[in-house]
């Protein structure tokens, strides 16, 4: 059985990092464990094969769902700042 998830890193804290697994809940996990390349807003692909005896994790940075992200968060954000008559949005 194959599944796949979709982590984005939320901050790295010594050899813990602090993840956000499918949009719903933030777990910690040995920091040994990511790509030695991830870093916070990182989007990671996960795929688990599952079988009676043994998972296999893979665990991959997707580059261009990072931008992806990247690119919508600036979008929301000049949004945001179009909207404050007074200036106060400061992000």
């Amino acid at each position: 059985m194959s599944a796949t998830q979709r982590w984005i890193v939320d901050r790295h804290e010594g050899d813990v990092s602090v993840v956000e697994i499918d949009g719903r809940r933030m777990v910690d996990l040995p920091r040994s464990l990511l790509p030695t390349a991830a870093r916070g807003d990182d989007v990671l692909s996960v795929t688990v094969e599952a079988g009676a005896d043994r998972a296999v994790v893979t665990i991959t940075r997707d580059p261009a769902a990072t931008e992806r992200d990247r690119a919508e968060a600036r979008a929301t954000i000049d949004r945001l700042r179009r909207r404050d008559p007074g200036g106060d949005v400061r992000l």
